[in-house]
């Protein structure tokens, strides 16, 4: 499925940028309409608000600046912008300032800014940006704002794409999956809103091609504008957080903006639109609105790709942030999420050489509800309490046609087909609630808090007959040794799972505060409902900033990850525990001055209790595993001149693992021993601006096998067959990736419109990561590498 979307990305760009210029409106260029902003700042740890603090506000193309003090809310209003882009300074006696280089006005809108504090003996003393990761929940966080997100390049219209780049980080840049450090996709820790939610890209499929199925999906469900800041963590964070155990990513869905804006955007696939403003319910109260649907499949019919099928996808996403009074606010977050993917013997018959007979009906819908309560307790301390109902029901089929048991030329409904061999029901709930309290005391920094969750899982596997595999692994089991392909059977395979249980997790978190030292001692407490088993978690971290140019730090700590469901679900025998990371990690940032860093971390985990595939003719799992994962992340961030940034990264990983089944350790799945990033952006004028980036990507693990021919015998079809005899030995060659990204921004009367050409793989660069085998020609057939670019246009109206 991967290998076909790639192959139509170039049509849709090329068509939907003919589109959009044929319906652009032929407006006379007049004076933009001034625009504003609110300017809010708070103390980082105690979320207070901040009077009298001085912002210093410089447009870039006059050069001319004002300066405005902050009311006793901690608020400035600045209305009568002209539009473009200025630098905001921000400073308070007793405070380190802070400094965002690029903010942009629009038209005819009121855009607000949040600025965060930090007391001028904490650490981080040079502040580059209006906000950075918590430095004491993981030494080498970074932090991606809205306009980060939105024109990052490669990150066509996905935020998730956007991360490429950041510290430990592989992705292709084709789909919004990534692995970190060497471990999968799916080891990822993902919050929307600190609300745990692991359905937040679309077709994540549980059947099809091992890249499909292992690829962690393939388009998020955020459309652009939509998330307000990603925070990313490649490990060392701190006991608030628990259940995966390769990075954390925390993703904030964005609050309205005081003015009124409603959007459109438009492409041959589909449609979003949106809603972002104030909504009257009290004071300062506002509201965001994304609503989109893709529909693929009716476009595929149009550019006449007909053997991809039928991919349909709906996201709603509606939040609101209610203020109460000073004290208290109430945040209301609704997502729902659909898709459906329809494969059946007509787009069969148009695959080449029907190299693809999968017939497939993957559909899923998932939402999630959630309430915030936020609540300034006493002078300091600040304690939030959120409420929320997950659901997602998934149901996935595959099936297969059989078009060379007709004669040549015969139509597609002639072909006899198998449809529902395979169907895996995945349903699962989720109530839960969480509680985070937070305080500055006379030591530092305090914190504590408590989660409870209720999941109830109906999941089930159900084979409709015998169905021979002609992919499989050496020491999967057959009947008969010489039998050359493997046959999945009903008593093996059907299975299910009726369950529900309640978690409990509670954590501790005290960072001692002394000079230049900063100590961190933290433990979090599990009870794991599904794995039955209680396990402690302690974390530890050390800063030391001697100067005001560099910080030394240091992590450590125990993690654990929850087995995955569908693993749980497989078989009956699988009794899976929580798998063990033991991590550790030193490192310096180091600061040239206030427009250039160099942040290194080196790294080191040892693997415990890892769960390994038995048996992929039983779906039989165990906790057999154990390894080992060390590496080393170079970060570069620099200023060059005023509108002039560039960013370099290095990543060196090397990730064993031994599956106890005789081979030793191997390289895990997922590890790349190099990645190495270089990026420019250059904000040419308030209109333009134009980035690049540079990428290059170790190979991933490759594999020996065997191609054996004619494995039915005598007088049935023709078939090939793949025997893997070692996995994950040597490696794939390397490649290199360049990606280019223009964006265009300008006032059409009160439309803002913005657009952008985001062209990925730029010349083309063959990957060898990705190969499907063709079992009717015995054929390994490589996907072809092309030029992909991303076109978007978005038009803004603001009252």
């Amino acid at each position: 499925m991967s290998r076909q979307f790639r192959q139509v990305s170039k049509q849709i760009s090329t068509l939907t940028l003919c589109a959009l210029l044929l319906n652009l409106p032929l407006v006379t260029h007049a004076a933009e309409a001034p625009g504003a902003l609110t300017v809010i700042v708070k103390d980082q740890h105690t979320d207070r608000p901040l009077a009298n603090v001085q912002i210093t506000f410089k447009k870039r193309e006059t050069a001319a600046e004002q300066t405005l003090t902050t009311d006793d809310q901690g608020r400035i209003v600045v209305a009568q912008l002209d539009p473009g882009l200025y630098s905001v300074n921000v400073a308070k006696g007793g405070f380190a300032s802070s400094y965002e280089p690029s903010v942009r006005v629009v038209t005819r809108k009121n855009i607000q800014l949040e600025f965060e504090l930090l007391k001028e003996d904490a650490i981080e003393i040079v502040e580059v940006r209006a906000r950075q990761a918590d430095t004491f929940a993981s030494a080498s966080s970074s932090y991606l704002d809205r306009e980060t997100l939105q024109s990052a390049v490669g990150g066509g219209a996905d935020p998730l794409l956007s991360l490429d780049g950041l510290p430990g980080l592989a992705a292709t840049g084709e789909f919004a999956n990534f692995s970190v450090r060497g471990r999968g996709p799916r080891d990822n820790l993902l919050f929307v809103d600190d609300l745990p939610f692991d359905k937040a890209v679309h077709f994540d499929a549980t059947l099809g091609e091992d890249e499909d199925v292992g690829g962690g999906g393939r388009f998020s469900i955020f459309a652009p504008n939509v998330i307000s800041g990603a925070e990313f963590s490649p490990g060392g964070w701190g006991p608030a957080y628990g259940g995966r155990a390769a990075s954390l990513l925390k993703l904030e869905v964005a609050d309205g903006n005081p003015s009124p804006s409603a959007s459109f955007r438009y492409d041959l696939a589909g449609y979003e639109v949106g809603y972002d403003g104030p909504t009257g319910i009290t004071d300062d109260s506002t509201m965001l609105i994304s609503a989109r649907r893709l529909d693929f499949g009716a476009f595929f019919e149009t550019i006449e790709e007909l053997d991809i099928g039928e991919p349909v996808l709906r996201d709603i996403i509606v939040k609101s942030v209610v203020p109460m009074n000073e004290n208290h606010t109430v945040e209301i977050l609704l997502m729902d999420t659909y898709e459906d993917y329809v494969r059946d013997v007509t787009h069969v018959f148009a695959s080449p050489n029907f190299e693809d007979a999968a017939l497939l009906d993957f559909k899923q819908d998932s939402d999630l509800y959630g309430l915030t309560l936020r609540s300034l307790v006493g002078e300091k301390a600040v304690w939030t309490n959120k409420l929320y109902y997950r659901n997602s029901d998934k149901l996935s089929s595959e099936g297969e046609a059989f078009p060379d048991l007709v004669p040549p030329g015969s139509p597609a409904a002639s072909f006899p087909i198998r449809e529902d061999i395979i169907t895996i029901g995945e349903a699962e709930t989720e109530l839960g609630w969480r509680s985070d309290y937070k305080t500055s005391n006379q030591w530092g920094v305090f914190s504590a808090g408590s989660q409870v969750t209720q999941i109830e899982l109906d999941y089930s596997t159900v084979l409709d007959g015998n169905w021979q595999r002609f992919i499989y692994d050496s020491n999967d089991f057959r009947p008969n040794p010489a039998q050359r392909y493997i046959v999945l059977t009903p008593g093996n395979i059907n299975s299910a799972i009726k369950q529900k249980e309640t978690s409990y997790a509670g954590y501790v978190d005290q960072v001692f505060e002394q000079g230049d030292w900063d100590f961190g001692t933290g433990l979090r407490l599990e009870r794991d409902g599904f794995a039955d088993e209680s396990f402690a978690s302690p974390r530890f971290s050390v800063n030391w900033q001697p100067s005001k140019t560099v910080r030394y730090f240091a992590t450590a700590g125990l993690f654990h990850q929850s087995p995955r469901f569908l693993e749980l679900a497989a078989n009956a025998s699988n009794n899976l525990k929580n798998e063990k990371i033991t991590h550790s990690s030193v490192g310096f940032k180091y600061f040239l001055d206030n427009n250039w860093s160099v942040l290194t971390e080196a790294y080191y985990q040892s693997l415990d209790d890892l769960v390994v595939d038995l048996d992929r003719a039983k779906g039989t799992f165990a906790n057999k595993g154990d390894g080992t994962s060390y590496g080393v992340d170079v970060v570069v961030n620099g200023t060059i001149r005023e509108g002039l940034y560039t960013t370099a990264t290095y990543s060196y990983n090397d990730i064993v693992i031994d599956q106890q089944d005789g081979r030793g350790d191997q390289a895990a799945d997922f590890s790349r021993e190099h990645v190495a990033t270089l990026g420019l952006t250059w904000e040419i004028n308030d209109r333009w601006k134009v980035a690049g980036r540079y990428k290059y990507l170790s190979g991933r693990p490759d594999q020996e096998f065997v191609i054996h021919s004619d494995v039915l015998g005598p007088g049935q079809p023709r078939r090939f067959s793949k025997e893997i005899t070692r996995r994950n030995v040597g490696r794939q060659s390397g490649y290199s990736l360049l990606n280019l990204r223009v964006d265009y921004r300008r006032a059409f009367g009160p439309i803002d419109v913005t657009a952008f050409l985001d062209v990925i793989n730029v010349t083309s660069a063959s990957s060898s990561d990705d190969t499907e085998f063709d079992y009717r020609r015995g054929v390994e057939v490589e996907d072809d590498s092309e030029a992909e670019p991303l076109i978007g246009l978005r038009m803004d109206y603001a009252w």
